[in-house]
């Protein structure tokens, strides 16, 4: 189909998604929406290499499955249209920004259980919705995973290879066998799909993103079972999870999507679950000629430097500066907010804090404040909490300023208390308290949810918890603890950041270098600057240049 095809006098082929099994997919602009920025849809032309006797029943009966889904819940694309035009049967779609799992299921890399539980939780509650209404997905994979730009959330695409489920037995009558070989049991290689046909997939991606092997690339022994446990060190209770979910009897696996949602509490109670998300963007901003613009992971300008100041992107939206007004910009560099702020802050969890006049609040991705301006200064959310400086009030009549703990309604959640205070991490926030009054007798300590103080204030300084450890400072010298309050690593370093996939930067001396969790180093010190492992890489400068690494030190391009 060429660029600029016009179906049904309506949907305009813009562009190619890619091609499958199935058919093609495409974007398309939709001309009936008024303006001069028309939108953007998802068209699907199934177009099989042999025409079945069967499909266009198969055909409408997609269609149907599709529009029953509208609604059911919101990590599902919207499904608009379908028709037939010229002996081709099309779908029109909601687009979906943001990237696919196969963008963070990296091979060779190891993901950490935490983000795996985290996995399983967000796919397994798509997929409860999905199988309440009698669907099957019959293809998940990481590329039908996507990873949503404006909020983080995974979104199930690809609906295509859906059947409905004949009877409320789980049983279907002999179907096209549709699916992709690693992630597909065998009763739905012999057209049987069932609603464990999908646990198994799921679990499949859950296992790849944990030994970073490609399912198909994973031995089975005689009964026909995955062999995957020696590959990789993960809590027996994971493990068992799993590999009841990949049972090769899809008897054997659990039946439903709630079961497996149940047995995962488990790690819910666990006081060190902790999960973060990857950075998605791929835009940096640059500066050039007293402007700001945006470069690509190449290094290409792909947003032209029209900006007196301009923020990271955060959910899909950067912070940019006109003139003496803060204003919003998507990936795209089109204007999403104007600039009306007199300052503004990254989005997080929805919410972004500006200042109008001489108070902050929070808007929404619209522009629309969510909480009106009335704050000294706020921090952005982190567990759904934000910080906040508040005036304490003695017979009405304001006397200081304390910080405290909003919540996303702009109430007050931990009354204002703190001399200073940071966003939650892991359930924990770090603040200032200051013991006898002044300077000398202000020492960092941790807070939980309700506002209790869990770790005495004891120390120089503190970090925030990631990975279940928190750097801290006592004198001159930089360790760790972990959520008891225990030291577990000796302060001993001149410089300390935060855990990530396992390791931690610190100084020793001038030079910078990586220890792991038991405090040995990993990787020697060595470099000027040095920054937090992401996708099994990290940036380190020495001298002028920049260079990435691997977890094992070796410089890679």
């Amino acid at each position: 189909m060429n660029f600029g095809t016009l179906l049904q006098n309506r949907y305009k082929i813009i562009d190619k998604l890619g091609t499958g099994g199935f058919g093609e997919t495409y974007l398309a602009e939709d001309l009936h929406i008024p303006g001069t920025l028309k939108p953007i849809c998802v068209v699907k032309r199934l177009k099989p290499q042999i025409m079945h006797p069967d499909i266009e029943r198969l055909f409408e009966k997609e269609a149907e499955i599709l529009y029953r889904l509208n609604g059911v819940q919101n990590q599902i694309p919207i499904f608009y249209a379908y028709f037939e035009e010229n002996k081709e049967f099309y779908l029109i779609q909601e687009l979906i920004k943001g990237h696919d799992l196969s963008k963070e299921l990296i091979p060779s890399k190891q993901l950490s259980e935490a983000y795996v539980i985290k996995l399983l939780q967000d796919i397994l509650q798509i997929l409860a919705s999905v199988h309440q209404h009698n669907v099957i997905h019959r293809d998940i994979k990481p590329s039908n995973i996507m990873r949503r730009q404006q909020d983080g959330k995974l979104v199930l695409i690809d609906f295509g290879a859906v059947k409905e489920v004949i009877n409320t037995a789980g049983l279907t009558s002999r179907t096209i066998a549709v699916g992709t070989p690693g992630y597909m049991p065998s009763e739905q290689a012999l057209g049987k799909p069932k609603p464990s046909s999908d646990i198994y997939a799921v679990g499949m991606v859950a296992i790849q993103a944990l030994t970073g092997i490609m399912p198909h690339l994973l031995p089975e022994d005689n009964l026909g079972e995955v062999v995957w446990r020696d590959r990789i060190s993960v809590s027996d209770k994971l493990a068992e999870i799993l590999t009841k979910m990949v049972r090769y009897q899809f008897s054997q696996r659990y039946q439903s999507a709630s079961e497996v949602l149940e047995e995962l509490r488990f790690f819910a109670a666990l006081p060190t679950f902790q999960f973060s998300l990857p950075a998605v963007s791929r835009l940096k901003p640059v500066e050039i000629d007293s402007k700001y613009g945006y470069r690509d992971q190449n290094g290409q300008i792909v947003i032209q430097p029209d900006f007196d100041e301009a923020g990271e992107f955060s959910e899909g939206l950067a912070a940019i500066k006109i003139g003496s007004k803060f204003g919003y910009i998507d990936e795209t560099g089109l204007e999403v907010i104007p600039p009306k702020f007199d300052q503004a802050k990254p989005f997080s969890e929805g919410l972004a804090s500006v200042k109008l006049g001489r108070k902050f609040g929070y808007i929404d991705q619209k522009g629309q404040f969510a909480i009106s301006p009335q704050f000294s200064h706020c921090s952005q959310f982190s567990e759904g909490l934000a910080v906040a400086l508040i005036s304490k009030k003695r017979l009405g009549v304001p006397y200081i300023y304390q910080y405290g703990y909003i919540d996303k309604l702009g109430e007050v959640k931990i009354r204002p208390q703190f001399d200073k205070a940071k966003p939650f991490s892991e359930g924990l926030a770090r603040v200032l308290i200051c013991l006898r009054g002044g300077l000398n007798g202000c020492r960092w300590g941790y807070i939980n949810k309700r506002g209790v103080v869990v770790i005495q204030p004891q120390f120089d300084e503190a970090g925030d918890f990631s990975e279940g450890l928190a750097w801290v400072k006592v004198g001159s010298q930089w360790g760790y603890i972990d959520k008891r309050g225990v030291v577990v690593i000796q302060p001993q370093f001149d410089e300390a950041g935060g855990f990530s996939e396992g390791l931690a930067w610190v100084k020793v001396g001038s030079k910078i270098g990586y220890i792991n969790k038991t405090g040995i180093i990993a990787i020697q010190p060595q470099f000027d600057e040095a920054q937090d492992f992401s996708q099994g890489r990290a940036n380190v400068r020495n001298g002028a240049q920049w260079s990435y690494i691997n977890t094992t030190g070796n410089f890679i391009s």
